[in-house]
């Protein structure tokens, strides 16, 4: 009666905070949970979120698992789509390429602008999983290809679809740049920027731009982005223009970017094989149980410097398993909160979801939370909640010490197409 009681309150508190914070609710289906858009999510505008039977999503350069996924307008490179659908047998699935501006807004632009070849392609023939509880299908589609191939630069977004139905499963973000100009990108250390005195990172790029650029003030946007959360791009909103030839531009002060941001790591590459922050397997269960040690914030005041992955490596083995995670989070005192916490991170494509709220208890005065995962290595943080926004800095560790990861974009507005073009995509790591 008591966990009835609980889940109805924490119910009633979710439908309260989603119902009266302006937050767009994506339904998956009539009997799936509900995943929730909020307005500083790393999710891109217009983005399909899968149904809970595909997961596993990977988009990637060639094979080159941990790389961007962009291609050079022009080249020989492809992107690599990989993902698994649970249960059922092989079928056929449509793939669909839409161009967006530089702020994912629809281009509106028709598809012979940015297309060669079929408007269309499929995916098809994948291979089975030789594990069951669950059993999947994997699938892998290469593209550019010889049905389709890309002739205009700029942000993409690629939509997988039923076959039978057309309906979108889910879509993922793809760049596609020009390499034409050199930028030059620099990071500033900012203090005394909040409450917390937390870095900040007040990032600078410098751009010499091609000769088909007339006015860089009213031709040119410079985006910056930390740890390819593409949804979160930040437009630099100050600029100099003072060198010829030279387009200066950098984030202000206030929209700065804070400096330290907390991945954990979790190695579940093995699931039965002992990791140094797996407390306990349970191999009898359906789907097999991985429960991790308590996470507590704050216990490490000289954690270990690591190079986070970002968006996931699942393993491609087909004798790879789903196992049942199991998350605990122990917070201080003075970060005590009534507000929902979530857990999230490539597993569930960086979003908040129902099925990954942590649940409070009192017997070990800590939170529980968990998640379907495929055996693979990963990063996930702890998020909360509050007025339509998450907020996944308040629950990181003061000397959080994960290396980050900045990307730069610089488009192009096409004033014959009135619409954006990628010039160049660069990215650095902090140091």
């Amino acid at each position: 009666m008591t966990s009835f009681i609980n889940t109805f309150i924490i119910s009633s508190i979710l439908l309260f905070l989603f119902t009266t914070c302006s937050v767009e609710r994506v339904t998956i289906s009539d009997f799936d949970d509900e995943v929730y858009i909020l307005e500083n999510s790393p999710v891109v505008a217009g983005q399909v979120l899968p149904p809970d039977n595909i997961k596993s999503l990977q988009l990637y350069r060639g094979e080159l698992k941990e790389s961007h996924p962009s291609i050079r307008l022009g080249s020989n490179d492809v992107l690599t789509l990989r993902f698994d659908e649970l249960g059922g047998s092989s079928r056929l699935f449509r793939v669909r390429i839409r161009h967006r501006n530089a702020d994912w807004s629809d281009s509106r632009l028709l598809s012979d602008f940015y297309l060669r070849g079929h408007r269309e392609d499929l995916i098809e023939g994948g291979q089975p999983s030789s594990v069951q509880n669950p059993h999947y299908m994997h699938y892998r589609y290469q593209f550019p290809n010889e049905n389709m191939q890309l002739v205009l630069s700029g942000n993409y977004l690629m939509e997988v679809l039923e076959y039978e139905t057309s309906r979108v499963l889910f879509s993922l973000p793809f760049f596609v740049h020009e390499n034409v100009g050199q930028v030059q990108f620099d990071l500033e250390e900012l203090f005394g920027l909040d409450a917390r005195y937390r870095v900040h990172h007040q990032p600078f790029a410098r751009f010499s731009y091609p000769s088909f650029v007339v006015s860089p003030v009213t031709d040119l946007d410079i985006r910056f982005v930390q740890n390819r959360f593409w949804g979160r791009s930040r437009l630099a909103d100050e600029y100099d223009v003072s060198e010829s030839g030279v387009y200066r531009a950098y984030l202000s002060r206030p929209e700065s970017f804070v400096g330290v941001y907390e991945f954990r790591p979790l190695d579940i590459a093995r699931y039965d094989a002992p990791q140094p922050d797996v407390v306990e397997v349970r191999s009898g269960t359906i789907p097999p149980q991985v429960w991790l040690f308590r996470d507590v914030v704050n216990l490490d005041v000289t954690p270990r410097r690591r190079i986070s992955t970002v968006h996931g490596i699942p393993r491609d083995d087909l004798r790879a398993r789903y196992v049942d995670v199991r998350f605990e989070l122990e917070l201080p005192e003075r970060e005590a909160t009534d507000l929902p916490i979530f857990v999230y991170g490539p597993f569930n494509n960086w979003t908040i979801h129902d099925a990954n709220l942590m649940e409070y208890r009192s017997s070990t005065d800590s939170y529980v939370g968990r998640a379907i995962i495929k055996e693979g290595i990963y990063d996930y943080k702890y998020a909360i909640v509050e007025r339509g926004r998450i907020d996944d800095l308040r629950l990181d560790a003061s000397f959080a010490s994960t290396e980050l990861e900045y990307t730069t974009l610089i488009y192009f507005r096409d004033p014959g197409l009135q619409a954006d073009r990628l010039l160049l995509m660069d990215w650095e790591r902090t140091r």
